[in-house]
């Protein structure tokens, strides 16, 4: 009996330790850099991805240093200020970088550096290295360019650094009247030296010139082509109809942006204004000519999503006890993910300064997934009164259980383990319910449904048994020495048409369902 004791109590003294663990660690924002192209060829764009995952639940400033250079072509950024916002996850996709030569490329790891909210220290997360394997054959006559990149403490500079069999040239873009990153010298110094360093000078003016004027030209072009986009735009008869409806409602068109890749494809993006100071948006993408995603929003449809979410009781009790809790309720944000889906999150502040925020999920008609994101709820007792209610439970017992009257021990039988989860089978459910949804036109839906069931697999599979995110499945795979390739991939992609840096298409969801149908086995 006694010796059961002892064992029970260093148990009990494990579990306190672990807690402690806990309890000490602090968050941090973690980082992986990825690709989002798996067979790459010389001459075809390739994006480099980075993916945070932000623990905090509040937008986080950083400061990103990262280098990008492979196939004679890249990117250097020597500093790029961004906020993460509050989600969990975010993909920063950078522009993409066409090789010029093949071979394989190691890849530096970013480095992001940022102020912990919650020890208010700085703090610097370095992501993983990335192996590049380039195809084909190397490139004959293209001019190869590497970029840098600095845009921190209100400076904007680019400075473009172009190599040929010719010999090079730099063109530097924004910035201050200081002295340039790569470090020439000015112009007045152009005219000293022997002849032969003037004849080069002249030289680069001449191919300095010759690419000013490339530049005006594809300027030019650039600028025929969208408004040759705004032209076929207007002429869509989809558009028409989501346009004439905002109109009839009272809106006028106050301005309009596009994005085109070609004549007939693009994004789009229009501003509206009513008498009464409301407003409505209609966004897009059209392709080929013809509208592939198209939302409009108005400040009427905010109003009825709110009245709607205010007569949840969840929200309502949760609302309630943050009122009581002292904190005051702010103006609620909308962020459309898709024409049916909207999520809205209304943040909450007290009189420190400490901040709460209730999202919600408005789904064709209906509030869902209704939630407080924050910190630790106050009142609650801090984890070392908790530690030493349980020291003095575990010592009361131990006491208790040596001095009082001493009986026959009582083997009990250990409890049966619980049923195991079917996984598999919730798995391939969540596939099947994606599917639907992608007929049904809610594409986003449907890879985050699959991202879902992929993730909820090897979380189950691997022993996790919680929900994971995309990072920590593949972080999972790893360490259990598994390949991960196939799930990284099928993750990537759900992941850039969630954060809408890839458009959706029938071709490249049924790869993505191919790949989760042959994990999932």
């Amino acid at each position: 009996m006694v010796r059961r004791r002892v064992l029970i109590l260093v148990l009990t003294a494990l579990v306190v330790m672990v807690l402690i663990a806990q309890c000490s660690a602090t968050k941090s924002i973690s980082v992986e850099k990825t690709v989002q192209q798996t067979d790459i060829e010389v001459g075809y764009d390739v994006t480099i991805m980075i993916q945070f995952t932000n623990p905090f639940g509040k937008e986080i400033p950083v400061r990103i240093v990262d280098k990008n250079i492979f196939g004679d072509n890249g990117i250097d950024i020597q500093c790029l200020e961004r906020t993460l916002p509050s989600q969990k996850e975010i993909t920063l996709a950078y522009d993409p970088i066409k090789p010029y030569a093949p071979g394989t490329y190691k890849l530096e790891a970013a480095s992001v550096t940022y102020t912990n909210p919650e020890t208010g220290k700085e703090e610097t997360a370095r992501s993983n290295e990335l192996d590049i394997v380039v195809n084909g054959t190397a490139a004959q006559g293209q001019a190869q360019g590497i970029t840098t990149i600095y845009e921190c403490g209100g400076q904007s500079m680019r400075s473009t650094s172009y190599t040929s069999s010719g010999g090079s040239m730099n063109v530097r873009i924004g910035g201050s009247t200081g002295s340039s990153m790569d470090g020439s010298t000015g112009a007045g110094n152009q005219q000293k030296g022997d002849p032969g360093d003037r004849v080069r000078n002249n030289q680069l003016n001449q191919n300095t010139g010759a690419l000013k004027e490339e530049m005006q030209q594809e300027m030019q072009k650039q600028e025929q082509m969208k408004k040759e986009f705004q032209k076929q735009l207007s002429e869509n008869p989809e558009f028409q109809q989501k346009h004439q409806e905002l109109m009839d409602k009272g809106y006028n068109l106050t301005n309009t942006s596009v994005n085109p890749a070609s004549n007939n494809t693009g994004d789009f993006e229009l501003g509206y204004q009513g008498s009464d100071g409301s407003t409505a948006r209609l966004t897009g993408r059209m392709q080929n000519g013809s509208m592939k995603e198209m939302m409009s929003h108005t400040s009427e449809d905010e109003g009825a999503m709110l009245q709607r979410l205010e007569q949840n009781l969840t929200f309502q009790r949760l609302d309630e006890q943050l009122r009581d809790g002292g904190f005051e309720r702010g103006s609620a944000a909308f962020d459309q993910l898709s024409q049916n889906h909207t999520k809205i999150t209304i943040p909450y502040e007290d009189e420190d300064g400490e901040k709460r925020e209730i999202d919600a999920d408005y789904i064709n008609g209906t509030i869902r997934d209704v939630g407080v994101v924050g910190e630790q709820e106050r009142g609650g007792y801090p984890w070392w009164i908790l530690l030493s209610i349980l020291i003095l439970t575990v010592v009361g017992w131990f006491v208790y259980g040596r001095y009082s009257n001493r009986e026959v021990a009582v083997d009990v039988p250990p409890l049966q383990n619980p049923a195991k989860v079917d996984y598999v089978a919730i798995s391939r459910a969540m596939i099947g319910d994606a599917r639907n949804l992608f007929e049904r036109g809610e594409e986003k839906e449907a890879y985050k449904k699959v991202s879902q069931a992929v993730r909820s697999y090897v979380s189950y599979k691997f022993g996790a048994n919680v929900e994971i995110t995309a990072v920590e499945a593949v972080h999972l795979l790893k360490r259990m020495d598994q390949d991960f390739r196939m799930v990284k991939e099928c993750l990537n992609r759900c992941g850039s048409v969630e954060f809408a840096k890839l458009q959706p298409g029938r071709a490249d969801f049924e790869r993505v369902v191919e790949i989760a149908e042959e994990v999932v086995s």
